[in-house]
């Protein structure tokens, strides 16, 4: 369990506002994107992009979630995202989710698997059923990314497994909750405290298993002080698939994200990781 930094998390919250104001003035996504619903709940909404035309198709179509806490935030507050998997070759879905504090874990399982179904639909419309799907998510959507991946009981219903999956990104993600402080919000999301099976289930370690094979990798900060570097590195640890860190020296949460705006180095980290696995 993380001791909560109380001056560094004030700094790093306060900057929050700058960093989503530079990457929504930075530019619009390179192709304008389609809105389609997937339930009936304002939040039950998804994102989705094709790529430019004249830009050579990958192997994969980009489901990313959007973070704020599991409380804030919608699919395209980082169009910058979008735009740097788009130009190259990737569609991109990003989902909505329902959200605290009248949402819960169980509540954000249920979006996942709806959005699921809608993504799976829409790539069959759109001729792209036979591309394997890259998972990533921010912050609180990295949590939910990992849920989606990793939890082989729920993606049965879809008839998928891990050689469905491409890869796993997660930036300054929440990844194992035990290592996140004893905070309200984190105990609101998995609905229960920190010994409890509620909590168990919502943290997305519970569901690592030992025969992993889906290539993954962690960017996230050393001074992050919202979510703290513990939980990544403890995820890290305990994957047995093919993985890479990358730690952000001296990041704060939102450098985790910065490789779509001005962090040259981690963009190519990125990059290669992305030619490696040829995802």
């Amino acid at each position: 369990m993380a001791v909560i930094r109380p001056f560094a998390l004030a700094k790093q919250i306060a900057a929050v506002p700058f960093h989503f104001v530079h990457h929504q003035w930075k530019h619009e996504a390179v192709s304008k994107p389609e809105k389609h619903k997937f339930g009936t709940h304002s939040r039950q909404y998804l994102m989705f992009w094709l790529p430019p035309k004249g830009v050579p198709e990958r192997n994969s179509v980009v489901v990313f979630y959007h973070g704020g806490g599991w409380r804030l935030g919608w699919p395209d507050q980082f169009p910058t995202v979008a735009d740097w998997f788009l130009r190259r070759g990737y569609p991109v879905v990003m989902p909505a989710y329902r959200l605290l504090p009248r949402y819960h874990f169980p509540n954000m399982r249920e979006d996942l698997n709806l959005a699921m179904g809608k993504i799976l639909e829409l790539m069959d419309i759109h001729g792209l059923a036979q591309k394997k799907l890259l998972i990533a998510g921010m912050s609180a959507g990295a949590t939910l990314a990992a849920h989606l991946i990793f939890n082989r009981l729920e993606l049965v219903q879809f008839s998928k497994t891990s050689a469905s999956f491409s890869g796993f990104l997660s930036f300054g993600g929440p990844l194992d909750l035990s290592q996140m402080p004893n905070v309200a919000q984190v105990r609101n999301f998995a609905g229960g405290t920190f010994n409890s099976e509620a909590f168990k289930k919502a943290n997305p370690m519970t569901w690592l298993e030992k025969e992993e094979r889906i290539p993954a990798l962690f960017v996230h900060g050393t001074d992050d002080a919202i979510v703290p570097f513990a939980s990544s590195a403890h995820f890290y640890q305990a994957y047995l698939g093919p993985k890479t860190l990358h730690p952000i020296p001296d990041g704060s949460h939102l450098d985790s994200l910065r490789f779509a705006l001005d962090d040259w180095q981690t963009a190519e980290v990125v990059e290669q990781w992305l030619l490696r696995y040829e995802v």
